[in-house]
């Protein structure tokens, strides 16, 4: 066999709930578990993939919400990569399109995660973003390395806020503050994603930073790129708090 992992059965017949759902699936939230306790009726259906080492991998839905050929065709397409099953083991699946951890994507999510060998790869780009901290907009321009792994990703950028000031002659002052940053990807193969930042400002200039500066901000991915950003900018040398509020592309 070319591949490790080979889907040799397949079947799909009538499901019977039971009052929970099985010990061997993912972590549901509460809403969707008390969902399955009360419903059982609405899983009417099950596909169960068999491995050659006697794992399955079993997926329950109901049969007006999925169609079973999708099914067979999206699973089968996964487990053909996958090779980190264990013998003998079960995995379970319940779907349901108004739980965004329990739609089939998600499934195909959880088996890729679990069993799929994952190579890290890697994303250079350079970010922009505009924000408004200490009364003033501050547009931001830098660049930025980021390592995707399984669950996270990790990476680090350098970025520069800059102001702005009229000069009594006339004309504009520009101010650059370069941040050295250390970032955290949160689900970084799921949609939304979000990043966490931890920043160092590596020399001050203007009327906002003054000595040590650090930032801490949380960027929520809304779609495709963009972003909303938030934190706090702790300034003169840590002992002054500054919120700041923005958007950022990449």
């Amino acid at each position: 066999m070319k591949k490790l992992i080979i889907l040799i059965f397949l079947c799909s017949f009538s499901y019977l709930a039971q009052a929970q759902l099985k010990d061997n699936t993912p972590r549901y939230i509460s809403s969707f578990k008390n969902f399955a306790k009360n419903n059982p009726e609405f899983f009417t259906d099950t596909l169960v993939f068999t491995m050659p080492n006697k794992s399955k991998v079993e997926v329950i839905f109901n049969n007006k919400d999925y169609q079973k050929e999708q099914i067979e065709e999206k699973i089968f397409n996964t487990l053909k990569s996958a090779k980190n099953i264990k013998e003998n083991e079960v995995r379970t699946y319940y779907l349901h399109s108004d739980w965004v951890e329990n739609t089939i994507m998600a499934a195909l999510r959880d088996i890729y995660i679990q069993y799929v060998p994952y190579k890290p790869d890697f994303t250079l780009g350079i970010p922009f973003g505009l924000d408004f901290i200490g009364g003033k907009f501050a547009p931001e321009m830098g660049f930025r390395a980021v390592a995707n792994l399984k669950k996270v990703g990790l990476g680090t950028s350098i970025t520069n806020s800059v102001f702005f000031s009229d000069k009594p002659e006339g004309g504009v002052n520009v101010f650059h503050n370069p941040f050295l940053n250390a970032e955290i990807l949160l689900n970084p193969t799921k949609a939304p994603w979000s990043t966490i930042q931890i920043g160092y400002l590596l020399s001050d200039s203007g009327p906002v930073f003054q000595g040590t500066t650090l930032r801490a901000s949380y960027r929520y991915n809304i779609k495709g790129n963009f972003q909303l950003n938030a934190g706090f900018i702790f300034t003169d040398d840590v002992k002054t708090i500054i919120p700041t509020i923005g958007v950022r592309l990449f």
